[in-house]
C-alpha cells in the first residue's frame, strides 16, 4: 500500500513537470530568449557628457525654532535679539504690585554663551532697548524688523561676559512695569527688549534660546522691596525669543555657490539627465559636492553636513518628499539620491534639487561648494549612477 502511495505521488510530480515545460515562457523568459543581455553599466558625470547648472540665493526664514539665538557682528553679517518675560507671582505679591507697594533695587538678565562665529578673542557689545509693538517669535524675521517699534535710548548697562555667561542690567523701572502686566495686563504694557550689535563686536555669539527643552536660557533675576517689610529676588521667566541675521549673499569668486544658516542662503543645483538610455532600471545614484574649505567659514561648534530636496516645481522652493542628508568627508558631500533619479526618469520631470544646510536654523555655517561651472572640471558637482540595461547579443 505504501508503495503504492509514492508510486501515485511520484508519476503526479512528473505529469507536473511535462505540463510546465510546455507552457508559454515567462516574460522574462521571452526576452532572454530572444537574444537580449542584460547588463550593469554606469554613468558618470566626470567623464559622461551631461550638462548642469548651479546657483545660490538669499532665502528669509523665522528662526524663532533654534536652539540658539544669535547676537552681535561679524564682516557683512550682523544678528539682534528680540526677548520677552513673564512673571509668575503669587497672590499677596501680586496684590503688592498692584497696589504700588513693591520697588525693584535692581534686575539683570543672564545669557548663556554656547556658540562663536567669528573671532572668538573679539568682544562682543549691544545696546538694550524696550520694544513698544508686538512681535511673534514664530513668524517675526529679519524682514519684519523695519515695522518693529523700539526706544532709542538705552536702558542696558554693565555688559560683563566670561566664557560661559554674558550678564547685563536693565533699567528697574522697565523689570517694574513688566511685574504690573503679569499681575494686571491693563496697569502696563509688556513688548520685551531689543538687543542690537554695536560696531565694536567682532564676533556673534549664539546663546541657548527658549526651546521646550532648554534649561539655560535667558534668565531675568529682579531684586525688589517692600519698604519696612521684605527684600527679595525674584525670577522672570523667558517667554519667547528670536533672532533677527541681516547678511548678505556671499559675494564668492566664479565656480563657487554658498549655503549658509541662519542667513539663509540655499543653492540649486540641475543635472540634464535626458542623455542616460531609454528603458534603464537606477540601481543607485550619488551626489558629491566637493568644498572650498578657504571660502567656508564655520562656528566653534555645528552639523557639518547638507541636505538635498527634490524640488517640485520650477518656480518654487517647494520639495516633495524627504531631504537627503550629505554626510561629510575628506573634503566632499555625499548622498544617495536614487529616488530622486529614479523619479525624474520615470516622469521626464526634472526641476533639479535644493541645496541647504543640514540645520538651516542653529548657527551661521557658510558652506562654499564648488559648482557647475568651476574652472576645475573635476570639482564640480558629480553624478555617479550605477543601472541595468537589457541590450541585444
Amino acid at each position: 500500500m505504501k508503495k503504492s502511495l509514492i508510486l501515485f505521488f511520484l508519476t503526479l510530480i512528473f505529469i507536473t513537470f511535462l505540463v510546465s515545460c510546455t507552457d508559454e515562457p515567462s516574460s522574462l523568459g521571452v526576452e532572454l530568449i530572444a537574444g537580449d543581455l542584460v547588463v550593469i553599466k554606469t554613468f558618470d558625470s566626470q567623464i559622461d557628457s551631461v550638462t548642469q547648472s548651479s546657483s545660490y540665493f538669499k532665502n528669509v526664514i523665522s528662526l524663532g525654532s533654534s536652539s540658539w539665538i544669535l547676537l552681535g557682528k561679524y564682516q557683512d553679517t550682523e544678528a539682534s535679539v528680540l526677548l520677552k518675560f513673564i512673571f509668575g507671582l503669587s497672590d499677596s505679591l501680586r496684590t503688592d504690585v498692584i497696589d504700588n507697594n513693591i520697588s525693584v533695587l535692581d534686575s539683570w538678565i543672564v545669557l548663556r554663551n554656547r556658540y562663536t562665529y567669528g573671532d572668538t578673542l573679539a568682544s562682543m557689545e549691544f545696546t538694550t532697548h524696550k520694544v513698544n509693538s508686538d512681535w511673534s517669535f514664530t513668524q517675526f524675521t529679519i524682514d519684519s524688523l523695519s515695522k518693529l517699534q523700539y526706544e532709542t535710548e538705552n536702558i542696558g548697562s554693565n555688559l560683563t561676559s566670561t566664557d560661559t555667561n554674558y550678564t547685563f542690567n536693565i533699567d528697574e523701572s522697565l523689570a517694574l512695569s513688566w511685574m504690573k502686566n503679569s499681575a494686571d495686563n491693563t496697569l502696563e504694557s509688556n513688548y520685551g527688549i531689543y538687543l542690537k550689535p554695536t560696531d565694536m563686536s567682532g564676533k556673534i555669539s549664539g546663546f541657548e534660546a527658549f526651546t521646550a527643552l532648554s534649561s539655560e536660557a535667558a534668565k531675568l533675576y529682579v531684586v525688589i522691596e517692600k519698604s519696612g517689610v521684605y527684600t527679595d529676588t525674584i525670577n522672570g521667566f523667558i517667554i519667547g525669543d528670536v533672532s533677527l541675521v541681516d547678511g548678505d549673499v556671499p559675494a564668492f569668486p566664479v565656480g563657487l555657490i554658498g549655503i549658509q544658516s541662519g542667513v539663509a542662503v540655499y543653492s540649486k543645483l540641475n543635472f540634464d539627465v535626458s542623455g542616460l538610455p531609454k528603458g534603464l532600471v537606477v540601481n543607485s545614484a550619488e551626489l558629491i559636492l566637493a568644498q572650498d574649505s578657504v571660502n567656508s567659514v564655520f562656528g566653534t561648534g555645528f552639523n557639518n553636513s547638507l541636505r538635498a530636496g527634490f524640488l517640485q516645481y520650477a518656480d518654487s522652493l517647494n520639495t516633495q518628499g524627504n531631504a537627503i542628508t550629505l554626510a561629510f568627508n575628506n573634503n566632499t558631500f555625499t548622498g544617495n539620491i536614487t529616488a530622486f533619479l529614479r523619479n525624474w526618469i520615470d516622469t521626464g520631470d526634472n526641476n533639479g534639487l535644493l541645496i541647504q544646510p543640514g540645520n538651516q536654523f542653529d548657527g551661521l555655517e557658510l558652506f562654499a561648494i564648488y559648482g557647475s561651472d568651476a574652472s576645475n572640471f573635476l570639482l564640480r558637482p558629480r553624478l555617479k549612477v550605477t543601472y541595468t540595461i537589457k541590450e541585444n547579443l
